[in-house]
């Protein structure tokens, strides 16, 4: 039970995955704002309603892709009723859809919320996650390059706190009692 006490629960969220998660939000918002703008010529407060609004309805077309079209396509494939497709495809057929989904998404909003022309908005529709998946990339190899030259994440000097001394934490100080059993 000591060691369970031990746990510092606050290392799961510490850091590292929201700092980068925040990062890499906040240069998706700009690089779809950028691209609404170079590719539509829209007005920058249209593009960044559109960089706020359509991930937004992203969102819900997935949460309804994953919660009514998951279980209506298992119900068929487990009734035989779909031959086709296999519990074990279903994800890249359900991502399949999703793309697809989102990309009509994004073209649909950018042509209501910028005006522009629908070859315009399909363009960018495609080339805008293209540049975000650069920019994940990049993102990644320099947080990875920071972490391998980081004293404090290389493990070097890192102490086992199971064994040794740990770090209180002020946001949870019930889960972090010292030795009290």
């Amino acid at each position: 039970m000591s060691k369970f006490l031990k746990y510092d629960d606050t290392q799961v969220v510490k850091y590292d995955s929201v700092i980068l998660a925040v990062i890499y939000t906040i240069g998706h918002i700009l690089i779809a704002i950028a691209c609404n703008r170079i590719i539509t010529g829209a007005t920058l407060d249209m593009a960044a309603a559109d960089a706020f609004i359509e991930p937004i309805i992203n969102g819900f077309w997935f949460y309804l892709l994953l919660v009514y079209v998951k279980t209506n396509i298992e119900e068929r494939i487990n009734n035989n009723s779909i031959t086709f497709i296999s519990n074990a495809k279903l994800g890249i057929y359900l991502a399949i859809i999703y793309t697809i989904g989102h990309i009509l998404i994004a073209m649909t909003c950018n042509r209501l919320l910028t005006g522009a022309p629908l070859n315009l908005a399909a363009i960018d529709a495609l080339v805008e996650p293209m540049v975000n998946g650069v920019w994940f990339y990049l993102l990644f190899e320099v947080f990875n390059k920071y972490k391998g030259s980081n004293k404090a994440y290389s493990g070097k000097n890192n102490i086992d706190q199971s064994e040794k001394t740990f770090n209180t934490s002020k946001l949870a100080p019930i889960n972090n009692k010292k030795d009290t059993d």
